[in-house]
This record gives C-alpha cells, structure tokens and sequence, in this order.
C-alpha cells in the first residue's frame, strides 16, 4: 500500500527576516501565516518534492507526522493534485448563496449630498465618470438633483430595516456621505429621529464631514446620538492647505481645528482624524500632524494615499514615509491604519477557509449605498450603480449588477491577480481604482493598477516584517530535530 505523500503548496510564500533570524510563512489564498524559524523553513523544503511522513522521518530525528499534520491543515502542505483553487471556489459559492439570500447586508450608506462647500481637486467622489480632461469640479456642474429628500431617505432606511429583520439582526450601522452632509443636515437630523424612535431596532451612526459647516446645534446633536465623525486634517498648515481649500482657494486647516475645539467643549472630542496624501503634498506631510494629534490626546489616524494620483513618487519613497510615520504614531499610542494596510490586515485575520474578506466589506455584498436620487451603489466613492430603492429586490437576482461584483472580486478568482503573492489578501485591490484604471485614455493612468499591486505587494512585506519584530515567536514548534 503506497504511503500518502504530500508537498509544499504551490501558493506557500515566505518573508524572512534575517535580523530576528525567523520567517513570516503564509498561504497567498488562504492567509494563515505562521512565525517560524529556520528548522521549520528546512522541513517545509523537504516537501518540494511530494514525500511521505516515511521519507522524511529518514531524514529527521523523531516523528514528523504530528508536523505534517499541522502543515496540512492549514494548506501549507497538500495532497499531490490537489486543486486549492476549486477549492476556494466553493467556499465561493456558499458567500454567492448568502448575498443572493440578502443575508450579507449589514450597513448601509446615505448618499445625503452631491453638494460640497469646499473645492479640494484630489476627492475621490468628484473624479469625473470618463477621463475626458475635464477640469471642472462637478460641483459647478448642473445635476437635477443634488440634496437626497426626507422622503428619499425613509424609504432607503425602512428598505434596510426590513433587510435587518429578516436576518434577525436587531442592530444596525448607518453612514452619511458622499460629498459633505452637512449641506444636507435637515434630513439628516430626521433619519436620527426617526430611527432612534424604533423599539426592535437600535443604531450606530458615522458621518464623513469636512465639518466646517457644523454648528453648535449640530455638534450637540451628533452627541445625543453618538454619532461617529470621520473627518480629515491633510497634514499641519501648509500641508493641508494646499490640498483642502475653499471653493475659492483659501486654506481651511484653522477652520477645522475650530471646529476640533467645539466638539471638544461640549465633551464629545475626536478620536482622530484621517490624512490623505497627494502629489500636492507628499513633500510636506511629516511627524508634526501627528504631534498635533498626540497633542490632543487622540488615538486613531486614518492615513492614505491618493488612490488615483500618487504615480509619480516611487513606491519605495511611499512605503519608508508610510513606516517612519507609522512607527512615530504608535509610538506615541495612536492606531495608524488606511486602504494600504488592508491586505496585511487580511493576512492576520481569520482564515479565509474559515471566515471571509476581500479588499473591503463593499465587494463582499456586506454594504449599500442610496444615492440622493434612490440609486444605490456598493460604497461611496464607486461610480458603478448595482440597483435601485423603486426595484430593491432585483438587486439580489443572480445575474445582477452586485452579484456580479461581489462574484466577480472574490479573493483567488480574478485572473488578472493569478499568482500574485498576495492574491487572495489583497482581493484585486480598491474597486474605486479598477474603475479609474478602466476607463483611463491617458498612458498615466494606465500605469495606475500596475503601479499599485507593486505598492500593496512592497507594503504587506514591510508590515509582515514589523510583525515578526514585534512577534517573534515560532507558532508552529519543531518537534523533531532534522539532520542535514
């Protein structure tokens, strides 16, 4: 009877560190990284060929089959002709079966304005649908309908209760975006009260605002409601005032921390804030924005790069000032994440054989976003409509328009991304940047998606790295001594 064999998984990748003499293993579908150290990294060698628990205790002091047994379970040795890829596939279909169920849908978004009060060039949700050259901001552009109504908004929040009851949940995630809100904050304040009002069903709420139109009643009220605010501070002075100005031009840095002291003075003061890094100020942004963070004892920093403009700077230059600031920041006791550190974050979640994830909850069937007019999106930012609130249960047919996306963006099954060392961590990266990419005439653009797989590839290995410093433990014990 001949012996089962085994061998190193094609999909098997290893980030070594020679300063703590230990490896960072991990499956590039599967995740399930492991800390080891150069005795572990020599028996998984031995697999390169399939061999048997026999051909290899030839070789090893002790039994090696407890080890294999590890190695296996967690795919990083597998059965000869073994197909990892069907075998993803299916877990595939079983998320297709919960989103075409409407069991996925655990947040929804309200468009609640296509107006802002600002005029920064870099936003992601004013970039235009076609790469035409046009440069007016689409605030200046005529639309029939800019602010999402009452009536609009009811609908959209009762749909998304109904969707809650059905799947037994009795707590619900409801965000205010797009371009600013507050332009909007009539119906804003309605939604509050009308869902706070709900017996079955309780709320949290988060808002995206630049802030600056916030009044003294607003603040009040986004702290009766616990309302989570996101806004952004691009860097100290200069820094943010070359990026985030006024329609006019000026600057708004002093604006913003204005608004910081209100929210302050009624007891209800940010935890952080968010950083977005262009072209415009790459150069200026350094660890003083976050001095004024940790100045004001917060403990969050979102920071990101211009998902469609930061081509110019070379990724290692990206990558050292992503990890100086980062140091700096935790250091100091402040969380600093973003877009960026999302296929790492994957990496060290849960399996994907036990759990789930993409690039964001977006493209897992997880979100809806209701534009002002009713039509409902995936996030935000997309410019990629899936359905609307008038034909709500079409959306969820099984060659709709979300079905697609979330089919289609399932870690391990886009072909584009066949073999990348971070395939299924990473998911095919933001669906914002696959839409600039794909509908990009100029030979800059196109440089764009090529550019960022380079980025998120060069980053998940910086972060692997800081992990096994930070981590240096061997999580899978050699229990056998090989001899070479």
């Amino acid at each position: 009877m001949e012996r089962q064999k085994y061998q190193l998984s094609p999909n098997v990748r290893i980030i070594s560190d020679p300063e703590s003499e230990t490896a960072m293993v991990y499956h590039t579908l599967y995740g399930n990284p492991r800390i080891v150290n150069d005795e572990s990294l020599r028996f998984l060698d031995f697999f390169r060929q399939p061999a048997s628990a026999e051909e290899i205790s030839k070789i090893c002091d002790g039994d090696p089959r407890d080890i294999i047994r590890e190695f296996a379970e967690i795919f990083f040795l597998v059965k000869p002709c073994f197909d990892e890829k069907k075998f993803l596939r299916e877990k595939k279909e079983q998320q297709l079966a919960q989103v075409q169920e409407r069991r996925t849908i655990d947040r929804m978004g309200l468009a609640i304005s296509d107006l802002c009060n600002f005029g920064c060039a870099h936003c992601i949700h004013f970039q235009p649908a076609i790469d035409s050259g046009q440069v007016l901001p689409m605030y200046q552009r005529a639309f029939p309908q800019l602010n999402m109504t009452w009536e609009t908004a009811k609908r959209c929040v009762d749909q998304y209760v109904v969707l809650m009851r059905e799947q037994g949940r009795t707590h619900g995630k409801i965000h205010f975006g797009n371009a600013e809100p507050l332009v909007n904050w009539p119906v804003i304040e309605r939604v509050l009260e009308y869902c706070s009002k709900m017996d079955d069903v309780s709320f949290e709420f988060a808002i995206n605002t630049n802030m600056v139109l916030m009044t003294r009643q607003i603040a009040e009220a986004f702290k009766r409601y616990q309302v989570r605010i996101a806004t952004s501070l691009d860097g100290a002075q200069t820094a943010n005032d070359t990026i985030r100005i006024t329609r006019g031009g000026q600057g708004t840095f002093a604006r913003i921390l204005k608004k910081f002291d209100h929210l302050a003075e009624i007891g209800y003061p940010l935890d952080g804030f968010s950083i977005t890094v262009t072209r415009g100020n790459f150069e200026l942004i350094d660890t003083d924005i976050l001095d004024l963070a940790i100045e004001r004892r917060m403990t969050s920093i979102a920071f990101d790069y211009d998902l469609v403009g930061l081509v110019h700077v070379p990724v290692e230059k990206r990558i050292a000032k992503l990890m100086r600031l980062k140091k700096y920041a935790n250091e100091h006791g402040i969380d600093f994440f973003g877009t960026w550190d999302s296929p790492f974050r994957n990496l060290t979640s849960e399996s994907l054989l036990s759990g789930d994830y993409a690039f964001c909850a977006a493209i897992q069937g997880k979100a809806l976003e209701f534009n002002v007019d009713g039509s409902i999106k995936i996030c935000s930012h997309t410019t990629t409509t899936v359905g609307h609130i008038d034909s709500f249960d079409e959306m969820f047919e099984e060659e709709s328009g979300l079905m697609q996306i979330v089919a289609s963006r399932f870690p391990g099954t886009d072909e584009y991304c066949s073999g990348c060392k971070i395939e299924g961590l990473c998911g095919g990266q933001c669906h914002v940047t696959r839409e600039v990419v794909s509908r990009s005439v100029s030979e800059e653009q196109q440089k764009l998606f090529v550019d960022m797989c380079d980025f998120y590839r060069k980053i998940t290995k910086a972060l692997a790295i800081e992990y096994i410093r930070s981590n240096g433990t061997v999580a899978v014990d050699n229990r056998q001594t090989c001899t070479l």
